[in-house]
């Protein structure tokens, strides 16, 4: 390439790319969306497409990629994460599978099929760090706390939509699709993350501190850098996209000593190249794209708004926070992250979205950056409105559950520490048990119908799929007993530390003698544990997409019941 090519395109971008966000940036928008549009006009109206003009933005947008991932990565502290990040991280818990699979089903509903509203779901589910921390600095509602907790909130979601990558970048990028290759895929995932994470925590840190002692800051950055791309390297030779590995790197840096001197030094470098990741984003639209597919744009902006702005409520009602703050707080958080354009960009690439949808997905990303600091503005006044149009029965019932929930924290604060901290932990293993039968249902959806070719292709005389497919059903339906088993363990405990809460809240006259809730649930944990099992189990079977019908399905329940029984009559009598 010609060095006057590459200098009259470096002065291009830079300069359209300045004079956008300028413009943007007075009416109090964030400077992504000046970027995008400058890429929309270098490619529809700067004297046509220049292939030499995208072979640079490309290179340089992932050098972007590159640094933006690295200095998100910096910005999680596992020390201040440890110490502040409770709450944040049980509404990341709450929200995400709600995004998840609100997207899901909402990507169903307009017309994907599983994987692209498996990603779908992904794109949605994360909010934008830079935006949201624009906008709340502009505000005085909330106090500096509750802002402080809305970052991390946006931190810890990025280490959430890190992991969805991990697990569908591989599936983007046409990997087969079988059982094994998707078991090999996420136990390779898993050993990487691990022991990168392990291993780089243990070494990189006191060496990072050590050429920080002896050399010069830009040395230090060399260094670092080196790390970060070395990393980004090792990620992409194993399937997954570079930017989980410069995300990994970014983390681990932030255990130096120094990642505050590193984060100053690559400031203005990752702001320079993440402006060519955002143009690069808008080379590949074009405005008719946006015209035309303006209802799918609303309808996509709709379902992350109510997926969003509900979730989080959801989560600060049950982390008892008060409701407004939940509306408040939760407004705050709807603008789609940075991750939305990385993740459509990767999959338009792999052809697993069309253009019209990659099109539609970055105009919602944009609608919701432009909406944010419009609809923050009149937080107050919507919160007003609401609640003085909200029906009075509507306004009884969420001032009920108010009440119950401020109970159920007044009874667990009868408990002892160390029952407390049981509870703590058992509650979390009740939401990874969760987290596991969603994947295990997710898994069998996507391989039943392979599962089930197989397995007739290989028997000596080919039976009827629709018999294959039962017998994969009865494996899904034997694989849920173990995950029933533990879940009901451990709920069956909280509801125990719950019921003697309330007994000693009783004794100590802070509780209702007769309530309904605790005789219900002392009824409830004197049941059998197979019957809820067995009647779980049939159900999510029921729920999950699948070809077979409602008497086959008790047909496989009835089969699994009796497998159950005999193993648990064989348990028995070696027993005895």
């Amino acid at each position: 390439m010609e060095e006057t090519v590459l200098l009259i395109n470096m002065a291009m971008l830079l300069l359209i790319g300045s004079v956008c966000s300028i413009l943007f940036k007075r009416f109090k928008m964030p400077a992504a969306i000046g970027y995008i549009v400058s890429g929309i006009i270098l490619s529809n109206y700067w004297g046509g497409e220049s292939t030499q003009t995208e072979e640079i933005v490309e290179l340089l947008s992932d050098l972007g990629l590159v640094l933006m991932m690295f200095g998100i990565g910096m910005e999680l502290n596992l020390k201040k994460l440890k110490k502040m990040g409770a709450f944040a991280a049980m509404v990341v818990m709450i929200q995400v599978p709600i995004m998840l699979t609100g997207g899901f089903i909402g990507g169903t509903a307009l017309g994907l099929n599983a994987l692209q509203a498996i990603v779908f779901g992904a794109i949605i589910s994360g909010s934008s760090t830079a935006v949201i921390t624009i906008v709340l600095a502009e505000q005085e509602r909330i106090s500096r706390a509750d802002v402080e907790t809305l970052v991390l909130i946006t931190v810890i979601e990025d280490v959430a939509q890190v992991l969805i990558m991990s697990a569908v970048s591989p599936l983007m990028s046409g990997q087969n699709m079988d059982i094994t290759g998707i078991v090999v895929m996420l136990i390779t995932v898993i050993l990487f993350m691990v022991i990168t994470i392990f291993v780089g925590i243990m070494f990189i840190p006191k060496l990072l501190d050590y050429v920080g002692k002896k050399y010069p800051d830009e040395i230090l950055l060399v260094l670092s850098l080196g790390l970060c791309f070395g990393l980004s390297y090792l990620a992409v030779s194993i399937g997954m996209s570079m930017a989980i590995g410069a995300f990994m790197m970014g983390v681990i840096v932030s255990q130096s000593k120094t990642h505050v001197a590193i984060g100053h030094e690559v400031e203005p470098m990752k702001n320079v190249f993440m402006m060519m990741f955002f143009i690069s984003i808008g080379l590949l639209i074009n405005p008719m794209d946006i015209v035309n597919n303006i209802g799918t744009i609303i309808i996509i902006y709709l379902i992350y708004f109510v997926l969003k702005a509900g979730s989080v409520i959801i989560a600060y009602f049950m982390g008892n926070k008060p409701m407004r703050l939940g509306f408040f707080c939760s407004i705050s958080l709807v603008a789609m992250g940075e991750f939305a354009f990385i993740i459509s960009k990767e999959a338009y690439s792999n052809n697993i979205i069309t253009n019209d949808f990659y099109a539609s997905v970055i105009g919602a990303a944009l609608v919701s950056m432009i909406m944010l600091p419009l609809i923050n503005r009149k937080v107050e006044a919507i919160a007003d409105f609401v609640q003085v149009k909200t029906p009075q029965p509507l306004v009884n019932g969420f001032m009920k559950l108010e009440v119950a929930r401020s109970q159920f924290y007044t009874k667990l604060s009868m408990v002892t520490k160390e029952t407390l901290a049981n509870f703590k932990n058992r509650l979390a293993y009740v939401y990874v048990d969760m987290i596991a039968i969603v994947l295990v249902q997710i898994a069998f959806f996507l391989l039943t119908p392979s599962m089930a070719e197989i397995i007739n292709a290989n028997t000596p005389e080919s039976i009827s799929l629709y018999v294959t497919t039962a017998s994969v059903m009865l494996l899904n339906f034997l694989a849920l007993v173990p995950l029933l088993y533990i879940l009901m363990q451990n709920v069956k405990y909280l509801v125990r530390v719950y019921i003697n809460s309330a007994r000693k809240a009783v004794a100590a006259g802070k509780g209702n003698p007769h309530s309904t809730a605790v005789a219900i649930l002392k009824k409830l944990i004197g049941i059998n544990n197979w019957f809820f099992i067995v009647a779980f189990d049939f159900l999510i079977l029921m729920v999950t997409p699948n070809s077979i019908d409602f008497y086959g399905h008790i047909i496989v329940a009835t089969i699994g019941i009796t497998i159950l029984a005999v193993i648990e009559i064989l348990s028995m009598l070696r027993r005895s």
